[in-house]
């Protein structure tokens, strides 16, 4: 039998397993994929099997990587699409229309990430009116006897309707995130974190998530919730920059045909980067901020033109929310605004030397608390995965958080008599005036904290005169409020934990100013907000464990680079602290989601794991012509993203498996649905269907939506045969089977790999590594030792 007359017969009756070049009948079957199919689970259930007795799964809970999460794909397929792009004469006028979209779409992203921030902080205006004036004045004003006794009485009916009123708007943020978008819970910071890592987090990034969280987590900080809304402006953020990028939304089903370009995961996580730091920029008044927060917490890839066009997003953002809200508080045009949390200006404030150990103090303290945060939240978190998993049980603790915590409130006000003189406070605004059980002409300092948004708290505690809060009420409000927000972090509602984090840090930094003031009463300048501001970072950086960007936030917010040095020294010891206990707590809730994200640098103690280990055997793999039966079939019986094309298949006598001859290059899943789509099959010596117009349609990720039902193809299509050669990337990264893990994860990290090809020396193709076989070694410290554990991969 000759090769070539072979492939290009019309006759439908040609075996669909026979190799279109040899004409020999194919060993790699259906069966194969069986084959494929159980060895993989042989493997699993073995590797499951074990670990069962290892002393790490006994005293560890994080053994596993979810098996659900897939790797975004940065690579560029460099096939002859991409190299006839550059060959057209229209080449260098695409070039400059991408990189005048690329400016323009950053542009948009300020602009709709400045919107949303506004109409997140003019919703909470509107609740905070309707709770202040009308529950709290309006229902106070009838209980307005002098004596306290008289009126408790009464107190329980404004107390009432206070929860009511948190409950409803609680209600409303609960069933947002669990009835229409469940990822839209909490800040969202830890699933942008692993999306920029180059995981794909389902629906991370759509326009329902991004209206959930908007209107939701309006909702729970105007609810009374220990929560802010500066986190989720993070996620809302990115939400926008991924939206707006691709010219189309996927929740509603329409495509503006704008930014096809655009339209794959490595353009998509550069404006993700930008719409973070624009988040940032919006919520904090902080453009460099926000950079640098993507640099440390999120992008795993970096260069300068990003850079521009991230701090240009963040500008524009930050100019946007600005203008917004001058001309809503009747304050037109003045740009001066500090996005959603106004931290007040520190004025004639300064610090002495002999002050910088109560500062590095502060910082131990901050690391203590921050590390006691983490491990009591997460353990809580393992409880509500285990016990609180259904969606009734979900919204009750939702309502039953919100109930608790204001009632805690009015209980607190009752129990503590801390009431001040009007004009004791020069700083107290009307709206932090809150007579509650005091007599006339006095307010209480407790209702001050607990009864307005949480910045105006922060402010107070920073700028009040030194007498203004009494220490007991400055230590019961820190005590609450660092449990509140252990318990509401982690809840179904969309909620940061930034501003709740510096308000307790607020609290108790500023009672240890108080302190150090009657240690040293003959000493001036000691004035408790500076120590208040020490003690916010302090309590941040313990929980986040954010160093760079959190100090440059502070210092924007702030409007003073006076509490520089001071700020950075304490979140170095916070740091250094809290890291000698446990991670970080975005890290943590990464770990009990089993999400397999690569830290920046592999596991110590891995020099001697090499790729065979590492590796999966289970190679599903094409030849350079295949059958069209036999590529639907595959698409079929698999899930997998990519296939490797090597130049024959084999069976191997000495294994179950096929045996692979030499890796030519590889072919996504996306682009095969496109060339089955566009048929562009071959027979009869000739070719029908029609190629995809150009390299940005075929490299269009929209197909991964489609199903093989969605294409039509008939019995006549499936006898055809496909030239994948034109079409696959020619050389794929690969590496010998003796290379070890830390040259393995390093090519992950710094490049954004999704696949990885393991070769002989004779590049024979022995097996693939993915993310997650790299994730699976964790590095894990115990009795000053480290160690590297191996997590098994779960498929549920």
């Amino acid at each position: 039998m000759t090769s070539r007359g072979r492939v290009r017969t019309t006759s439908n009756s040609l075996d669909p397993n026979e190799d279109p070049v040899s004409g020999l009948e194919r060993v790699f079957s259906n069966s194969n994929l069986e084959q494929i199919a159980r060895q993989r689970r042989r493997q699993e259930e073995a590797m499951l099997f074990s670990r069962q007795f290892t002393e790490s799964d006994r005293t560890d809970s994080h053994e596993a990587l979810s098996a659900r999460y897939e790797s975004l794909n940065y690579e560029v397929s460099e096939n002859r699409l991409y190299r006839d792009a550059e060959k057209k004469p229209s080449h260098q006028l695409t070039l400059w229309r991408i990189s005048r979209n690329r400016w323009f779409v950053c542009f948009l992203i300020g602009v709709f990430t400045g919107l949303v921030a506004a109409f997140i902080d003019i919703m909470v205006h509107y609740s905070k009116d309707i709770k202040f004036s009308w529950i709290l004045k309006y229902l106070i004003s009838k209980c307005s006897e002098e004596q306290r006794g008289t009126t408790a009485g009464c107190m329980w009916t404004v107390m009432i309707a206070w929860i009511g009123y948190n409950c409803f708007l609680v209600t409303i943020a609960a069933i947002l995130v669990i009835y229409v978008a469940p990822i839209a819970g909490g800040s969202g910071i830890p699933q942008i974190k692993c999306y920029l890592n180059g995981i794909a987090i389902p629906e991370v990034v759509r326009l329902k998530t991004l209206v959930s969280k908007a209107i939701g987590v309006a909702c729970s900080v105007g609810g009374g919730l220990c929560a802010g809304k500066e986190g989720p402006m993070i996620h809302s953020g990115a939400a926008v920059g991924a939206g707006i990028s691709q010219g189309k939304s996927y929740s509603l089903g329409i495509d503006f045909g704008l930014f096809r370009e655009f339209r794959n995961d490595r353009e998509r996580r550069d404006f993700v980067s930008a719409g973070a730091a624009a988040g940032v920029a919006a919520a904090f008044g902080a453009p460099i901020g926000g950079v640098l927060f993507s640099l440390e917490e999120g992008a795993s890839f970096w260069n300068q033109n990003l850079t521009w066009r991230m701090f240009f997003s963040a500008m524009i953002s930050s100019f946007t929310v600005n203008w917004i809200l001058s001309w809503f508080n009747g304050r037109s045009g003045w740009l001066s605004w500090t996005g959603l949390a106004n931290f007040g200006i520190f004025e004639n404030k300064d610090y002495n030397i002999w002050e910088i150990p109560l500062f590095l103090l502060i910082g131990i303290i901050g690391g203590c608390l921050g590390a006691l945060f983490n491990y009591l939240n997460t353990r809580l978190t393992e409880f509500r995965k285990k016990y609180v998993s259904s969606k009734f049980g979900r919204l009750f603790e939702c309502l039953l958080v919100a109930a608790v915590s204001g009632f805690l409130a009015f209980l607190t006000i009752f129990a503590i008599d801390d009431c001040q003189p009007i004009g004791a406070n020069p700083t107290a605004t009307s709206t932090q005036i809150n007579q509650m059980w005091c007599k006339k002409g006095e307010y209480s300092a407790v209702a001050s904290l607990f009864f307005q948004n949480p910045e105006e708290s922060v402010k107070s505690l920073f700028h009040s005169p030194i007498n203004s809060f009494g220490v007991t009420t400055l230590i019961i409000f820190g005590i609450e409020y660092f449990l509140l927000t252990l318990w509401t972090f982690g809840i179904s509602v969309p909620s940061g934990v930034f501003i709740p984090a510096i308000l307790t840090g607020a609290a108790w930094g500023r009672l240890f100013g108080i302190l150090v003031e009657r240690l040293f009463p003959s000493v001036t300048g000691i004035d408790p907000g500076k120590y208040a501001l020490a003690g916010a970072a302090a309590q941040l950086g313990g929980v986040v464990r954010m160093t760079i960007s959190l100090t440059a936030i502070i210092m924007e917010a702030t409007k003073d680079i006076t509490f520089g040095l001071p700020i950075m020294l304490v979140l170095m010891v916070t740091k250094w602290v809290g890291d000698i206990f446990n991670e970080g707590l975005y890290d943590a809730h990464i770990d009990l989601a089993e999400v397999p994200i690569l830290g920046w640098n592999p596991p110590k103690m891995s020099r001697n794991i090499l790729a065979d280990r590492v590796m999966r055997k289970d190679v599903v793999a094409l030849e350079r012509r295949e059958r069209v039966s036999r590529i639907i079939e595959i698409l079929r019986s698999t899930l997998h993203h990519g296939f490797p094309v090597v130049d024959r298949i084999e069976e191997s006598p000495y294994e179950s498996l096929p045996d692979y001859g030499r890796l030519k290059g590889y072919i996504l899943r996306s682009q095969l649905f496109k060339l089955l789509e566009n048929r562009i099959f071959e027979e009869e010596g000739s070719s029908h269907g029609g190629l995809p117009a150009d390299f940005y349609e075929c490299q269009d990720d929209d197909d991964q939506m489609k199903s093989l039902a969605d294409l039509g193809l008939t019995p006549y299509d499936e006898s055809c045969w496909l030239d994948i050669e034109p079409y696959m990337h020619p050389h794929p990264h690969r590496v010998p089977i003796n290379t070890s893990l830390p040259f393995i994860f390093r090519l992950f990290r710094g490049l954004g790999l999704r696949y990885l090809f393991v070769v002989n020396d004779d590049n024979h193709l022995r097996g693939v590594i993915t993310r997650k076989d790299v994730a699976r070694f964790r590095e894990r410290r115990r009795n000053h030792e480290y160690h590297v554990e191996e997590l098994y991969i779960s498929e549920s």
